[in-house]
């Protein structure tokens, strides 16, 4: 019997994979002025499942968010839940890490150069990420249950197959222009479309320190 079910399941998987089709298309971040960004840069594409079945997204490898110039590389990246997450310190001064997520939230606490200090991201979402040293530096980890999400850093658009048929979401995100959806219905072909974003919130999202407090400014920013 439970070799039975397991062949069954197993040219259900066959069948899904040979009826598959995908999705695909251009993707533009338009600015104030309506000109277009010449390159895709920070902007997330995710495709969620309505009415469709979807293979579980499965574990991420361990992820590396480094601290290098006072800024996090890479700004954007992409988890799924329960991943370990590090954050080398490649500069020469302390940092600080935190998030106030709710279901993410962490403080790595002050750590010195050439630490890596590690923490684990749970609840699907989008973790925002700060130093509590540096105001300016500020970081984004989508936390997807989904196998079909993008960082589209150097791409013209999105690109995902092989896709099982049925109903989806797209979501696009990015820092400057937050998230859009669309309902996507995928067949057995390729499901052509074209997408835009709009820029409409500032570089950097003010925000306090992990004590809920305005930053202080340093007294030498060389050493800080």
């Amino acid at each position: 019997m439970i070799r039975s079910h397991v062949r069954g399941l197993s040219l259900l998987a066959l069948a899904l994979r040979l009826s598959a089709g995908g999705v695909q298309g251009p993707v533009k971040i338009r600015e104030k002025d309506g000109r277009v960004r010449a390159a895709l840069m920070d902007c997330v594409a995710l495709l969620e499942p309505i009415d469709a079945p979807v293979p579980l997204a499965g574990p991420s490898r361990p992820l590396s968010i480094r601290t290098v110039g006072k800024r996090f590389t890479p700004r954007v990246s992409i988890a799924t839940p329960g991943t370990d997450v590090t954050f080398p310190n490649l500069d020469h001064i302390l940092h600080n890490v935190f998030s106030v997520t709710q279901g993410n939230r962490f403080d790595t606490g002050y750590y010195r150069p050439g630490d890596a200090p590690k923490v684990r991201v749970t609840s699907p979402g989008l973790v925002k990420l700060y130093c509590n040293v540096h105001h300016q530096m500020n970081a984004f980890l989508w936390v997807v249950t989904t196998p079909f999400a993008q960082v589209l850093d150097g791409r013209t658009g999105l690109q995902f197959d092989p896709v099982p048929p049925g109903t989806y979401r797209l979501r696009l995100w990015h820092p400057e222009a937050g998230e859009r959806t669309w309902i996507v219905k995928v067949g057995a072909g390729i499901t052509q479309g074209a997408w835009d974003l709009d820029i409409s919130l500032p570089p950097l999202e003010p925000h306090k320190n992990k004590f809920g407090r305005d930053y202080a400014p340093p007294a030498d920013d060389r050493n800080y």
